[in-house]
């Protein structure tokens, strides 16, 4: 036998120039079973989110936030498995690694999301986009004469209209809404606050740089008039409620009240905007605020040692010789939960309550006989005397000023009743009924229903005894008598605004939609929508006439609605309602 022959049984020898054999991966069966899941989830949940929202309460918003998030984890769980069990050559493993992780981050490099409201999120812009300024004020604003004591039927002068019900006595007409022009469009500084208005002049609130201003705009045209300054600037210590002031002001007898979003309560001359008195809450209520610096450098103050994590939101009350407002105070120590200030020198008149505040505003009604003060703190709906303050009664009410915050007005649904309605966890409204016996009112609960009447960022209005609300960011009806739910539209509405005038209601999308539809329990009807502004609509809607007042962070605008009928010529503001 030859030398190089190889007997039959052994081995050949192997080349030692060959690469080793690659160990085979481990198979991504649970990533493949993650994906396929979340996909039909996330997919399957727009396509069924009515459902979903009434069975585990996952809104639209919420929806967006799972896919974000989980499309993040699943990406960084599948370029960990590439870099650790694939079995790929190293090149192959960081290259699969390097486009999962980095073609997601060099977008967001060069692509910022725009924030909806609370933690939704609309689009994403380039990260170069400047956002325009509001607009200055001018020479020709001094040759304006701004008159805000003389009363029209038109007047949309507090808070949510002439009786605070989000409620305005008129008619549009639903045949030309579509085509109702846009008179005037600008950018106005940030903030939540919507308008007032009074004699052909409207007035908010907004942030211009380190100034929280209080600003006066001629409704024809969208002239600034005047503009208040105030250096403050308000930003929650977790950038969920973005910049600037939350409270509506209050127009009065010509003067303008305004509570700003770190304590500064101001009553101004409506002529010009001058101060005429003014007032630090904070050192009232022995509030500290801590600072930190924003997204634009600029410093930013927040309360420190209480719960009203998103800022003061309260709109002032206008009561006889008063202006209520709400107080709040240090998680440790003494609260006020409404504070009475005099109309003509700010001095302290009383403290009503010791309840901590949450974010809606004080009314006042006629209820069971009594006139009170009305309003929802952090944790119980509360009855007041407008004279001295006391405390008439209390109703227990989920919630706390942080995460599970009351935003919602206390609303009257009959001679006897009231209702609070409310978002976040333990949510949904119920029906109070005040029962007087003597001087004593005893509240018991008439209906409770969690899955209607979920209003986050906004009020229902009630009209022939049904409530129609943002619910959750789904147009809902609701039969107040018991509860039930009349419909449930979907659409993109999110945490906007509504408006209900006559027996239509007017939606504002919470991204820039408005919509007309019936106030009607027997199906939602709509009658159009028009586009209107850019930015987050969390601010509620003004009427004043045919002028439409809406506004975002971003943008203010002006929409002439086509009118059937306006408020009668004798309308008068029911500021001190008798029962």
């Amino acid at each position: 036998m030859s030398d190089d022959v190889t007997p039959e049984n052994e081995p050949a020898a192997t080349d030692a120039t060959a690469p080793p054999a690659r160990k085979p991966g481990r198979k991504p069966l649970i990533l493949v079973a993650l994906t396929l899941l979340f996909a039909a989830f996330t997919i399957g949940g727009r396509y069924f989110i009515i459902e979903l929202e009434d069975l585990v309460g996952i809104s639209m918003d919420v929806l967006n936030v799972i896919t974000l998030f989980g499309t993040a984890a699943l990406l960084l769980g599948w370029a960990g498995w590439a870099l650790l069990m694939s079995g790929w050559r190293w090149p192959q493993r960081i290259a699969v690694a390097v486009l999962l992780i980095g073609l997601p981050m060099g977008f967001l490099s060069l692509f910022r999301p725009v924030g909806g409201g609370d933690i939704d999120f609309l689009r994403f812009e380039p990260v170069w986009t400047k956002r325009a300024q509001p607009a200055a004020l001018t020479d020709d604003a001094a040759v304006v004469t701004v008159d805000l004591k003389t009363e029209t039927p038109n007047d949309f002068a507090q808070f949510l209209g002439r009786e605070q019900t989000g409620s305005v006595d008129a008619q549009i007409d639903p045949e030309k809404f579509a085509d109702s022009p846009i008179l005037w469009k600008q950018t106005i500084g940030l903030g939540w606050p919507g308008f007032v208005a009074r004699n052909g002049f409207a007035v908010t609130m907004e942030q211009r740089g380190v100034n929280e201003c209080v600003s006066c705009y001629r409704i024809d045209d969208g002239t600034l008039v005047w503009l208040y300054e105030h250096p403050a600037r308000h930003r929650d210590a977790m950038n969920l409620g973005h910049v600037g002031p939350r409270s509506t002001p209050t127009i009065h007898d010509g003067k303008v009240y305004a509570v700003g979003a770190v304590g500064n309560l101001v009553c101004l001359d409506g002529a010009d905007g001058t101060p005429l008195w003014q007032v630090d809450l904070n050192e009232l209520l022995e509030i500290e605020l801590a600072e930190t610096t924003d997204n634009d450098g600029l410093t930013v103050q927040y309360e420190a040692n209480t719960s009203l994590a998103w800022g003061r939101s309260n709109s002032p009350l206008i009561v006889d010789d008063s202006v209520i407002i709400g107080g709040g105070g240090p998680r440790e120590g003494t609260k006020a939960t409404l504070m009475a200030f005099d109309l003509q020198t700010g001095e302290l008149k009383w403290r009503g309550g010791d309840e901590m505040i949450a974010y809606g505003s004080p009314t006042i009604a006629a209820v069971s006989g009594i006139r009170q003060i009305l309003m929802t703190a952090e944790s119980k709906a509360m009855g007041f005397d407008p004279k001295t303050g006391d405390v008439l009664w209390t109703f227990e009410r989920s919630g706390d000023s942080d995460g599970g915050a009351n935003t919602s007005q206390l609303s009257v649904v009959s001679e006897t009743d009231v209702m609070t309605t409310k978002g976040y966890p333990g949510g949904g409204g119920e029906r109070i009924r005040l029962n007087v016996d003597g001087e004593k009112i005893t509240p018991e609960s008439v209906w409770y229903n969690a899955s209607v009447l979920k209003t986050k960022l906004t009020s229902p209005v009630i009209y022939d005894g049904h409530g129609y609300s943002l619910s959750n960011g789904f147009m809902e009806s609701t039969d107040l008598s018991d509860g039930t739910r009349n419909w449930k539209q979907r659409g993109r509405f999110g945490h906007g605004q509504i408006l209900l005038v006559g027996d239509k209601i007017l939606i504002h999308s919470e991204s820039g939609t408005l919509h007309l539809i019936d106030a009607s329990p027997e199906e939602y009807h709509e009658y159009g929508e028009i586009k209107t502004i850019d930015g987050i609509c969390w601010n509620t809607l003004c009427l004043y006439g045919s002028k439409l007042l809406v506004r975002s962070d971003l943008e203010a605008a002006c929409i002439d609605l086509p009118m059937l009928s306006q408020p009668a010529a004798d309308a008068v503001a029911p500021e001190n309602p008798e029962p």
